[in-house]
């Protein structure tokens, strides 16, 4: 029987009726089998191939009574996400009488409290709205979830490697003790490589197996590599840069993705200041990410969708590099090194709805970024992309978790509480020793309290984790200020160590000089500035993978450079001719006195080789990460030498972290709830996660 054949009628006159000319390759797969197996399963697909209707048809072919509680519950990691499909599933939905409720912290409370008084059809939450529900109010869960068959998860590589994917994954396990029967789970991914594939098989919490159906048909990639090299202080790069960006804008809707927050205001800034003073421009620009006020970001959306054949670029970070629903983007602009494959993959993405073709610039100013670049495009064309390591032992999710346990129940006792634990496999990995050890902790700190009839509930040093909707995020914010010309918000900006009145800074594609700073309000106040003027800067880093540092080296190496221009192989030639290999290493040789190592490793390996010549000689070593792979030190042709033969032991490591508090808090101020974890806990929560040992040992062993 063919896919379509297998829907019931109400979907058949769906797609009739909207003029369809057929299912797509994946939402085929997808129906068939959903009847055919009972495992849960993943869809990985490009952007554009159908993905949502590939999870919700078969999902929905499968219910006969919509109206004896929510039967799917769809989770997104975005709000913005729900709000896209929310009015995507309505005109699914609508026809056939189906309820669509949006749940989450902006969404209308009046439509919740209907849903409370007759759970039906599809709710689409966000999991900090089901961390807010179980704890707050757990028998709206056992009201909402108890008819659950399905469990959409979209943009599941998104919790993939992050604390919000662990909470997801203990939030599932806690989920099924409020569901009469085991739900099925979807996830949707646009981007996954084979050892993604492996974490997925693992990811949902139940008795089911996972199976993986994989659409590999894609768009065509086109791409150009435009570089400029940038003297110190040079500012004529900068506007041959800009010049190619602005000139694409008159003719194409474009995304244009740099790697930080200022650059994307920077950018912004010089496109409006050009479109101002350029009559013959009929193009809208705007910048877009998370600082700006939520009613900004929206306005460039809802322009973007309905923009109807007008032109539109927006300046953004990776805010929109997930699945919202933007309109026709005909390309994209990455500005500097992407830093890794996956992130590239998403980003081009973007584009090609209308053409089907996803276009991609990438500009580069320096030529360790435009190796690092070329190496990212090259590894996607041959769809290499990056893994994503697995959380290992997250004792502060852990911690997190036990809190919001112990409230959910109104108190456990101890082996209560571990019997809920070892519901799922997600805290697996962590013994009921380390289990034990936290929990003793948290008390000791007064985050629990141990009652009179041994029950377990939060104590007083959990209060103020509590009495704001932070605690159902793990998400870690940076101290930010809000920012007023006059009574107007036009945003935030990072608390920067520096920054004070008289600065200038770049925030919703303009310059502001800064008249004020009030710490205690937590605001600066600020008026519009001359063009051109200088202005306080941030630095944004992300961590580079081993596959593109590796692919790097190989191309710096490579006898063919002939896909490449004369000024790329010339640059490539000359940064080569700056390298010397010397007794196994490489080493670039500057101007400066020592040369640096040169490892063409990844930046967690970078960092742990850069700790272990801490750990040996006591000399600090400056890592330049950003794009370059290398460690700066003195006398670091001799250490290595020293260091080749000798492996460090855990042990070693572990009291290396345990007597450089700085080092410790630096590798673990990211974690949101590290405070509720014990010294021990958290040094092995460094060695196991931030610490790449492996890469280093075997780099170290294969020095010839």
């Amino acid at each position: 029987m063919d896919a379509f054949s297998r829907l019931n009628r109400s979907l058949r006159e769906y797609i009739y009726q909207s003029g369809w000319q057929e299912l797509r390759p994946i939402q085929k797969k997808a129906i068939t089998f959903a009847q055919e197996s009972p495992n849960n399963f993943v869809i990985a697909a490009p952007t554009a191939s159908g993905k949502t209707e590939a999870a919700f048809l078969p999902a929905m072919n499968s219910i006969e009574d919509w109206d004896t509680g929510v039967r799917i519950v769809y989770i997104s990691p975005l709000i913005a996400l729900i709000n896209d499909q929310f009015k995507r599933l309505m005109s699914l939905c609508s026809e056939m009488g189906i309820t669509v409720t949006s749940w989450h912290g902006e969404a209308n409370s009046s439509k919740k409290k209907k849903l409370l008084k007759k759970p039906n059809g599809i709710v689409l939450i966000t999991p900090e709205s089901i961390e807010a529900m179980l704890v707050g109010r757990p028998h709206e869960a056992r009201t909402l979830f108890a008819e659950t068959d399905w469990i959409i998860i979209d943009e599941i590589h998104s919790f993939l490697g992050e604390n919000r994917g662990i909470q997801l994954q203990s939030l599932l396990n806690r989920l099924a003790t409020y569901t009469q029967r085991e739900p099925r789970c979807i996830g949707l991914s646009a981007t996954l490589n084979q050892d993604d594939y492996i974490n997925l098989k693992s990811f949902f919490q139940n008795q089911r197996e996972t199976s993986i159906i994989v659409d590999r048909g894609a768009n065509e990639r086109e791409h150009q590599v435009f570089y400029f090299p940038k003297a110190k202080g040079d500012m004529h790069s900068f506007k041959q840069e800009m010049d190619v960006i602005y000139q694409a804008s008159l003719k194409e809707s474009m995304l244009v993705f740099p790697n930080s927050r200022n650059k994307v205001e920077k950018i912004g800034s010089n496109l409006n200041q050009r479109a101002e003073t350029d009559m013959q421009n009929f193009s809208s620009y705007f910048v877009h990410h998370a600082s700006l006020p939520k009613q900004t970001r929206l306005f460039a959306e809802e322009f973007a969708k309905e923009s109807r054949g007008r032109k539109f670029t927006i300046t953004c970070t990776s805010t929109l590099e997930l699945g919202i629903d933007i309109g026709s983007v005909d390309s994209v602009v990455q500005y500097g090194a992407p830093p890794n494959v996956s992130t590239l993959s998403q980003r081009i993405g973007r584009s090609g709805r209308r053409t089907g073709v996803n276009k991609l610039r990438f500009i580069a100013n320096e030529p360790w970024s435009l190796l690092q670049g070329l190496a990212t495009i090259e590894l996607l064309e041959e769809g290499q992309l990056d893994n994503t390591p697995a959380v290992n032992k997250p004792y502060d999710v852990l911690a997190h978790q036990i809190i919001s346990l112990v409230i959910e129940h109104n108190g456990l006792t101890r082996p209560n509480l571990l019997t809920e634990l070892r519901r799922g496999k997600v805290w697996e990995k962590i013994t009921e020793e380390e289990i034990n050890e936290l929990i003793d902790s948290m008390l000791s700190k007064e985050y629990l309290e141990l009652l009179d009839n041994f029950e377990l509930i939060s104590g007083y040093e959990a209060q103020p984790l509590l009495r704001m909707a932070e605690f159902y995020t793990q998400f870690f914010t940076e101290p930010e200020l809000r920012v007023y010309h006059q009574l107007q918000h036009i945003g935030t900006i990072a608390l920067e160590p520096g920054l004070r009145p008289g600065d200038n800074i770049l925030l919703s594609g303009k310059v502001w000089r800064i008249l004020g700073i009030e710490f205690e309000q937590k605001q600066v106040h600020v008026m519009p500035a001359k063009v051109g003027e200088a202005y306080f800067e941030s630095r944004d880093r992300q961590d580079v993978s081993n596959i593109v540092r590796q692919r790097m080296r190989e191309i710096l190496y490579r006898d063919d450079q002939s896909r490449y221009s004369g000024e790329i192989r010339s640059t490539l030639n000359h940064l080569a001719d700056k390298i010397v290999y010397r007794d196994g290493f490489y080493y670039q040789l500057t101007d400066q006195g020592d040369p640096w190592l040169v490892t063409f490793l990844g930046s967690k390996a970078n960092r742990t080789l850069a700790y272990m010549i801490e750990l040996f000689t006591g000399q600090r070593v400056r890592i330049n990460d950003l794009h370059a792979p290398t460690l700066m030190g003195k006398d670091l042709d001799r250490t290595m030498q020293e260091i080749r033969d000798t492996l460090v032991t855990y042990q070693q490591f572990y009291e290396f972290f345990n007597r450089e508090d700085s080092l410790l808090l630096g590798e673990t101020n990211h974690l949101k709830y590290q405070q509720l974890v014990p010294r021990s806990l958290m040094i092995d929560y460094v060695i196991e996660n931030q610490l790449d040992l492996m890469t280093v040992f075997a780099y170290l062993s294969e020095i010839e």
